[in-house]
């Protein structure tokens, strides 16, 4: 008897290990269907791609491999920042990512390469599923100098991105005239970057008991910010 009940505990331990594993397996493989959420565009040596549609949720940065020649993936509508919806370097073999589609929502979006525009272009079908990232955006405040201190140490900010933005282009302007520029990377949260003056910005100042100056930050897939102050 104790036999027996020896046996079918066996038994039903087996029959327990056999279904987790199927489960574990089930999720595993589920799993992997959830990381296969954007189809990679590939660019042919004979300077089309592969496919008329590419499918991607949204949140995905999309993939463009380069299978030969010079290639880039950009998109024929612009987005806030004056420039590409999104975009890809040109690339001359590899990988590498596209991006501004993780900011998209659901729809279809043409896109072309640049260097073969009239035999390279497709579509971009990014599905309902996920969620679109949030685009970069800072505040931005111009700590208040007087002339001779800007033009001796340069226009001082305060700034405060909701994330990490590389290639923040900082413009200075008195009226229409550009007296200073300066490239940045900004680190998520306080940020208190300075844009010194070209010469010709800082001729422009000499000799001025006060000046009303603008300075405008361009951001990467993002809507510009600017602020103004009065030095004096």
């Amino acid at each position: 008897m104790n036999r027996m009940r020896e046996r079918g505990t066996r038994s039903l331990r087996r029959r327990f290990a056999f279904a987790g594993g199927l489960i574990g397996a089930i999720a595993l493989f589920t799993g992997g269907l959830a990381f296969a959420a954007s189809e990679t565009i590939i660019a042919q040596p004979d300077s089309t791609f592969s496919a008329s549609t590419y499918t991607t949720d949204q949140g995905e940065v999309v993939q463009l491999q380069d299978n030969g020649d010079q290639h880039n993936a950009t998109a024929l509508e612009n987005g806030p920042d004056g420039q590409a919806l999104f975009r890809s370097p040109t690339i001359s073999g590899g990988t590498t990512g596209v991006q501004g589609t993780q900011y998209l929502s659901g729809g279809d979006y043409t896109f072309y390469c640049t260097i073969h525009p009239s035999t390279m272009q497709a579509t971009l079908h990014v599905t309902s599923n996920g969620t679109p990232q949030a685009r970069p955006s800072s505040s931005i405040k111009l700590t208040r100098r007087s002339v001779a201190q800007t033009i001796k140490k340069g226009l001082k900010l305060n700034m405060t991105p909701t994330t990490r933005i590389e290639d923040v282009t900082l413009t200075a302007k008195l009226g229409k005239a550009t007296i200073g520029k300066k490239t940045v990377t900004l680190a998520e949260g306080f940020n208190a970057p300075v844009v010194k003056l070209s010469k010709a910005g800082k001729s422009k100042l000499q000799g001025k008991g006060s000046a009303k100056v603008t300075v405008t930050a361009d951001i990467p897939f993002g809507s510009p910010a600017s602020a103004k102050a009065k030095l004096g």
